[in-house]
């Protein structure tokens, strides 16, 4: 800040940011040997959505990796550097066989996992004996397909998160880019009071008039991540809103459009997606739209809006809508992407409302620095054969002011609720729904 001698800041003080100040690249740098980038690939990561994969090979970048996704004869799915080995001709080109493919320029065969099945051009070579096409293990799983990127040797357990077996419960897959960091996406999403603003008082009601309430904040490690606790009086109730960000870079979120009018009991996620890192300065937002009578009980969500580039929430894309439109009633794709392709993060003057940005930054570092060091560092994929519990949900509790301090009360039942919710993480889906109920109606 440009000061004069009073220390108060100068009226048009010009030139008062440095032209050289640099991005945080320990968190935003995600290619191969970068330490966000180890980071990030030791977990499982959406490439795609099944629909964007038939029986041509599929361009993909990840991790700032070009790599090239196919669906061989016999239906398995591979994920491959996307250049020969050989002579480095690009195998978009190649020929999809029942094993793997086939480049175009030699006839070289690669199986999913690599393997060079044939040199044809020199059949008595021995060189497929000691080479190997660069190659990751893939998962597909409801409609999206995944690849772990990291070490051969450490493959994790895929995780399946409980809110994603739910029976009662319709996935739809979506995938949507953003020209910008991955880091800032995910960190959209532990900053709730942007509700009250973008998505409200600024841009109009996008959702609905409660989001409009400003809002009493905490934020609470679980297991997998952190959560945010977003507490709100809305007329006569409490609506006290979770929503979760599990290591290293998956979210989910509770309702759309939630108008916390009348009482609710953990009520669940519309949205889970995956900030997955395209290179430094591009994002693919990737995973499903949920559908069940509990989240869209009116049927606002619109599942033709939904797949490839589309999701059927307004503000998510520059395409959807004209510029000018977008800058009268922006939404998070205006405000994320804003921030500059990658935000600088010594241009920021934060406060309090900021805490979970501050708190997410420093659990990745913590993630970074224990890859670095060989140690264990937390993940999903720990509960091996078991579904993940998760914690994005909202409750919302008939409780009229009492005249006194409203936003301590709110804290208060915001607390209980965050407790609540890791309490009962441990019991199997229908008992924690129940055991959730009893407990909130000892709230109130």
């Amino acid at each position: 800040m440009n000061e004069t001698a009073a220390g108060q800041p100068h009226i048009f003080a010009g030139r008062q940011q440095a032209a050289d100040v640099a991005e945080d690249a320990d968190l935003t740098r995600v290619g191969p040997g970068t330490p966000c980038g180890e980071y990030l690939r030791r977990f499982w990561q959406p490439v795609a959505i099944s629909s964007e994969l038939g029986e041509l090979p599929l361009k993909v970048r990840m991790l700032g990796e070009d790599l090239l996704l196919i669906r061989t004869q016999r239906r398995e799915v591979g994920l491959l550097g996307r250049h020969c080995c050989h002579r480095g001709t690009s195998l978009e080109y190649g020929i999809i066989t029942d094993e793997g493919i086939s480049c175009c320029y030699h006839g070289w065969h690669f199986a999913v996992d690599g393997t060079i099945l044939d040199t044809p051009n020199d059949p008595e070579s021995r060189i497929r004996h000691r080479l190997r096409q660069t190659a990751y293990p893939t998962r597909e799983y409801k409609g999206v397909i995944f690849a772990y990127l990291g070490p051969p040797e450490a493959v994790p357990a895929f995780p399946r998160f409980d809110t994603c077996e739910d029976p009662e419960t319709e996935l739809v897959p979506f995938s949507i880019h953003y020209p910008c960091n991955w880091l800032q996406c995910l960190e959209n999403t532990q900053d709730p009071v942007h509700s009250v603003f973008l998505h409200t008082r600024i841009s109009g009601v996008q959702f609905a008039e409660a989001w409009g309430s400003l809002n009493v904040l905490d934020f609470v490690e679980t297991p997998i991540g952190m959560m945010t606790v977003n507490s709100r009086r809305w007329k006569d109730h409490i609506w006290v809103r979770t929503n979760e960000s599990n290591m290293p870079n998956m979210n989910q979120v509770p309702v759309l459009w939630q108008d916390a009018e009348t009482e609710k009991s953990f009520q669940r996620v519309s949205n889970t997606r995956w900030f997955r890192a395209t290179d430094d300065v591009n994002t693919e937002w990737i995973g499903w739209r949920h559908f069940n009578d509990d989240v869209d009980p009116d049927g606002r969500g619109d599942r033709s809006r939904i797949g490839k580039g589309m999701i059927d929430v307004m503000g998510h894309s520059e395409t959807e809508r004209p510029y000018a439109e977008r800058q009268k009633s922006p939404g998070d794709f205006e405000a994320i992407t804003g921030q500059r392709p990658i935000a600088i993060h010594k241009l920021e003057n934060l406060t309090r409302t900021d805490r979970g940005v501050t708190m997410l930054r420093r659990m990745i570092r913590q993630g970074i620095r224990a890859v670095r060091e060989g140690k264990p560092f937390p993940s999903p994929s720990d509960r091996a054969d078991e579904v993940v519990p998760t914690y994005s949900q909202d409750t919302i509790i008939r409780m009229p002011p009492t005249g006194g301090d409203d936003r301590a009360l709110m804290r208060e039942v915001g607390d209980k609720v965050a407790r609540i919710n890791l309490d009962t993480a441990s019991l199997p889906p229908e008992e924690r729904k129940k055991e959730f109920a009893r407990r909130v109606g000892e709230i109130a």
